[in-house]
């Protein structure tokens, strides 16, 4: 009996040394734990108030740095007559800093002296409608049309209470534009240097500026019923972003 007896006192203290053991190692599992969460949370910690005054600083210093070289190339570019590189470069500072003093003024006068560029002067005769193309114009790339002079219109014959059709620009009466009114017209060239489907009348009148969608042949012609009897001619000038219709 006192044999058992000992063996039952062995095991609990067998059992209770398991016990304090195991909340040995509990206990310094949460310990290391602790310690890893204080130093994760010291390593997430940000940059003190005067590290990141430095840091701004260092940005503001590289901006203005990047704005002057972009500003001091558009000068060189612009004396070596190269208006859009320097137009591109300035437009790239508006992107970076809008309020940039004079920036806008400047973009203005090179925008005007661009379309200021390769003057062409026509004669339009405008009893030929359509007639041939007077210049190749491209996509994106902004051209200016002004026209001067005074033309007869005259039509003749009869007309329904629809009026005139103009279901058919290129044959008929071009819809949205004035009556008599000089409009414009861009038939794009296919990849294989074939015409393709014109384009919608623009309105000109005295004087436009447009950019175009897609690259082709511009045509002019007032916007008058098919079969007038109009005559006249009108002074055009081409300038800007234009060529010959040839493209020479």
């Amino acid at each position: 009996m006192r044999r058992l007896k000992l063996r039952l006192l062995n095991i609990r203290v067998l059992g209770l040394s398991l016990l304090l053991m195991v909340a040995v190692v509990v206990g310094v599992t949460e310990l290391e734990a602790q310690s890893k969460r204080s130093k994760t949370t010291k390593k997430s910690t940000g940059p003190s108030a005067t590290q990141l005054r430095q840091l701004e600083l260092k940005e503001q210093k590289a901006k203005e740095e990047f704005l002057r070289q972009q500003v001091d190339l558009a000068k060189e570019y612009e004396s070596a007559g190269l208006l859009e590189k320097a137009k591109a470069l300035l437009q790239t500072v508006q992107r970076v800093e809008p309020k940039v003093p004079g920036l806008k003024e400047k973009l203005d006068e090179l925008e005007e002296s661009i379309l200021s560029e390769n003057p062409n002067e026509i004669e339009l005769d405008v009893s030929k409608g359509w007639g041939d193309p007077l210049a190749r114009v491209e996509k994106g790339k902004r051209f200016r049309i002004q026209a001067e002079g005074s033309y007869r219109f005259s039509v003749e014959g009869e007309i329904d209470a629809n009026g005139f059709a103009n279901s058919d620009p290129i044959r008929e009466m071009a819809k949205d534009v004035p009556t008599g009114a000089l409009m414009a017209v861009i038939i794009p060239i296919t990849d294989k240097g074939k015409p393709g489907k014109p384009g919608t009348p623009i309105t000109v009148g005295e004087s436009k500026e447009i950019t175009p969608s897609e690259s082709g042949l511009l045509f002019l012609a007032i916007n008058a019923p098919q079969g007038h009897k109009s005559s006249g001619k009108l002074d055009i000038k081409l300038s800007g972003y234009v060529t010959t219709a040839s493209g020479n």
